[in-house]
């Protein structure tokens, strides 16, 4: 039984130990796993039981099994493991404060910092999200302008150049979809985020980090009031 009074199988058991493995080092990102029956005879499992713990890994993002070829091991992003979790929340008024008050406090922060360690190269591909953003609101296109504020959340975050606030933020993009489409289909919300992101642009340009983590924080408060808004008239 598990510490957790769940119990574990015997696939959940042989997906442990290849995770530890590949955490300690044995198998690197790219590397292909041992032959089936080479590896199955190793962790003293059935072929089947083998099959089942590989596929866990594969929906945890973990591996990549090629049919026909073999499993390989993919990047190891603690991110990835909490994905299902997030896929599977239900927008609810109680869960979209809590998930603003993370994004709040992950965002506002790489702001801050993103403002202090952005590049050059950087600010010129922000510069060009802003375009494609004004670009889709003049076409009323929502998807389009939905797609590159993602994008230039993401970068602000890589900017800020803290390994951990990006894979943090990383967890939310899921669900942060389904919310952000919502909101991107009401031209006046659109509109007022078009604001916010001019200003949180501009402050990253200046090398602004407190005006900067100041927008990002106004700006998720006004979406969060807004997806609040939209939830309760339905």
């Amino acid at each position: 039984m598990a510490e957790d009074g769940k119990k574990k199988y015997k696939y959940d058991i042989v997906a442990d130990q290849i995770i530890e493995e590949i955490r300690k080092g044995r198998w690197k990102i790219g590397d292909k796993l041992p032959p089936e029956g080479e590896l199955a005879a190793e962790l003293q499992v059935s072929r089947v039981c083998l099959r089942e713990g590989l596929k866990k890994l594969n929906v945890l993002g973990i591996v990549k099994i090629m049919q026909g070829d073999g499993t390989y091991v993919n990047e190891v992003n603690p991110a990835e493991f909490m994905k299902p979790l997030f896929t599977l929340m239900t927008v609810t008024e109680n869960n979209i404060d809590e998930i603003y008050d993370a994004r709040i406090f992950v965002e506002s922060g790489a702001c801050k910092l993103a403002a202090e360690n952005r590049t050059e190269n950087e600010i010129k591909i922000l510069k060009g999200y802003i375009e494609n953003m004004e670009e889709a609101i003049g076409f009323n296109d929502f998807a389009s302008y939905s797609k590159y504020d993602r994008k230039f959340h993401e970068l602000l975050v890589a900017a800020s150049r803290n390994h951990v606030l990006v894979m943090i933020s990383r967890m939310f993009q899921d669900i942060a979809d389904r919310y952000t489409r919502q909101l991107n289909s009401d031209a006046k919300v659109m509109a007022k985020s078009m604001m916010d992101h001019r200003q949180l642009f501009g402050a990253v340009d200046d090398m602004d980090g407190e005006f900067a983590s100041h927008i990002m924080q106004v700006h998720l408060e006004r979406s969060r009031k807004s997806l609040l808004n939209i939830k309760s008239s339905k």
